[in-house]
């Protein structure tokens, strides 16, 4: 039987005045309602978000964890095995997380654990406060070592996690727990509403059923191969070139489309005008950061998309009006992003103006080697702009040399030089931004340097390009210099230099 409320079983106030009075009120609460960290417990329960209605199941048994949510056609899980922990997309692609959202998992370990009570160093009290539903909270900023800072938001009349927070993309991110119950003596919100701050894109998780401490099979935790492109051999296939932009075509159903080759964008695409030829129906709301955030019409199932000989298991495809969503500034049918190049190894040669498509680690090595973190799904490197260090997109569907983000000119006052400079237009998904033209004294990639960078500084404080974690993008105005090999499935991208490559140290300056 379910055990009664924990609000009923709570001390009647949080002490405010230490780390440690918090937290021994918090361990107070727990012992009181006989609180324990059971072996194992699985959960079911219902989802709703995004305009679709599905279902979630979750797993714990020790050092393993599994949990599984469908959502009308999306199918998304997060599997931990021991300290390394997955994340398997809609696509069916499987990613170990090794960055930034493997730290961020660090910490939610080290709190839903409990752990946090026991090494207070690694929390630091903020005080009392009241979240925008009125809950009055004591928060405390828990950063253990290796993991990213996040807000827990204690009640301040039960000591039960209210909140989490923590910086996410170019906003803040907030999970939310509610109905606390006692199950076997383990501890179960039955309702948790995760919301990225747009909240008509929240999605809430309501607790339906509980097992405690009963047998998992050990198959539940078992890590599934991810899906790779069918090819038997690598293949090559012609690029074509417009505005900066590289564009393939792609084969669905047996019609032809040119699609936009995007390492910067997280998923498939398809035009809605091209959803409607083949007769693609999308079902929920689709939220996409773009230029701005900016909504689409949701996502719909499609099996594979032919590229030359090769098909590409895709299984869902986001549908936006993508001529809307550009502003009309250029024809786009649809674009491929990172399913494909988690599914491939892509070789982009500007010279030749083509792509060479393999499973992933069949290409061989070809110039520098550069680690790659694709948590994010999204190509991110290391580099550096006039001696400050910082992580870069390096993105296929930008057709600048650079692109500088706002929060990172922001930590760097005065790096770089672009006051009384004029705005400059910038188109993406989402329609036009603010931007200031300004030239980078320095750029260095690896063993690359390139001098008087063209770039454009961000003035955008929302969408993609205001990304806390993120100095900017390397766009294909400077990758045009090499030949690019893309084996993100390994973590690895290669830089080689082309045949053009130009590095800018000899190019005329005009400020």
């Amino acid at each position: 039987m379910l055990g009664v409320l924990l609000v009923a079983a709570a001390p009647a106030a949080v002490p405010t005045s230490s780390i440690l009075g918090v937290f021994d009120a918090r361990k107070s609460a727990l012992a009181q309602l006989g609180q324990h960290e059971p072996q194992s417990i699985e959960m079911t329960g219902t989802l709703n978000g995004y305009a679709l209605d599905g279902t979630f199941h979750s797993w714990h048994d020790g050092e393993s964890d599994r949990f599984v949510q469908e959502l009308g056609v999306r199918d998304e899980q997060t599997l931990r095995v021991g300290d390394r922990e997955y994340a398997i997309d809609s696509s069916g692609d499987v990613r170990e997380l090794r960055g930034l959202l493997s730290q961020r998992q660090k910490t939610e370990d080290f709190i839903d654990s409990g752990e946090f009570l026991n090494r207070p160093q690694y929390s630091t009290l903020i005080g009392p406060a009241a979240l925008p539903d009125g809950r009055a909270v004591v928060q405390v900023l828990v950063q253990p070592p290796g993991g990213e800072a996040e807000t827990v938001s204690l009640d301040a009349r039960t000591s039960m996690i209210d909140r989490l927070s923590f910086a996410d993309d170019d906003g803040t991110s907030t999970i939310d727990f509610y109905d606390y119950r006692a199950v076997h003596g383990a501890l179960v919100a039955y309702k948790r509403v995760d919301s990225n701050g747009d909240h008509a894109y929240d999605v809430t998780e309501t607790t339906t059923d509980v097992r405690v401490d009963k047998p998992i099979p050990a198959t539940v935790f078992a890590v599934p191969a991810s899906v790779q492109i069918q090819t038997d051999r690598p293949i090559t296939v012609p690029l074509a070139r417009r505005a900066g932009h590289y564009y393939a075509q792609v084969t669905i159903h047996g019609h032809d489309y040119q699609f936009l080759v995007d390492t910067g964008a997280q998923g498939v695409v398809i035009d809605s005008r091209v959803a409607a030829e083949l007769v693609l129906m999308p079902a929920g709301r689709l939220e996409v950061s773009g230029a701005t955030r900016t909504g689409g019409l949701g996502i719909a199932p499609l099996g594979s998309i032919g590229i030359g000989s090769a098909r590409l298991p895709v299984r869902v495809v986001s549908v936006l009006d993508l001529n809307s969503a550009t502003n009309g500034a250029f024809p786009i049918d649809g674009i491929l992003g990172y399913p494909f190049f988690a599914e491939s190894e892509v070789r982009i040669d500007p010279d030749r103006l083509t792509m060479t498509i393999g499973k992933p680690g069949s290409l061989p090595a070809l110039g520098a080697k550069f680690d790659v973190d694709v948590d994010r799904q999204l190509a991110e490197i290391s580099g550096t702009i006039d001696g400050v260090t910082g992580r870069f997109v390096v993105d296929t569907g930008n057709s600048t040399e650079l692109l500088v983000f706002q929060p990172f000119l922001r930590k760097h006052v005065g790096l770089i030089s672009y006051a009384g400079h004029s705005q400059i237009p910038n188109f993406g998904i989402g329609g036009s931004m603010n931007a200031v033209g300004a030239i980078v004294n320095e750029l260095d990639l690896g063993p690359f340097r390139f001098f008087n960078r063209n770039a454009n500084m961000m003035l955008t404080s929302s969408g993609a390009f205001a990304d806390k974690f993120d100095a900017g993008n390397i766009g294909m105005g400077t990758m045009q210099n090499f030949i690019s090999t893309f084996d993100l499935a390994n973590n690895a991208l290669y830089f080689e230099r082309g045949a053009g490559f130009d590095d800018g140290r000899y190019r005329p300056v005009t400020e």
